[in-house]
């Protein structure tokens, strides 16, 4: 029973630690654009892809030609 005594207060400053760090995220806007950044990953994939599609086949016309 004495462990409440300890584990009251130390919940009780984990919570205040939680709501201190939410308030920080919505003042920095960490919430503001969730779609985007998720989105971003899948197009710059596809991007770097073709990037390496064409130089491989540029080099595969270089070693052709040589």
């Amino acid at each position: 029973m004495e462990i409440v005594i300890l584990l009251i207060p130390l919940a009780l400053i984990f919570l205040g630690g939680a709501i201190a760090f939410l308030f920080w995220a919505l003042r920095k806007d960490q919430f503001e654009d969730l779609d985007n950044a998720s989105w971003r990953v899948v197009f710059d994939d596809r991007e770097q892809r073709k990037n390496n599609d064409r130089k491989r086949a540029d080099e595969e016309d270089d070693s052709r030609e040589s």
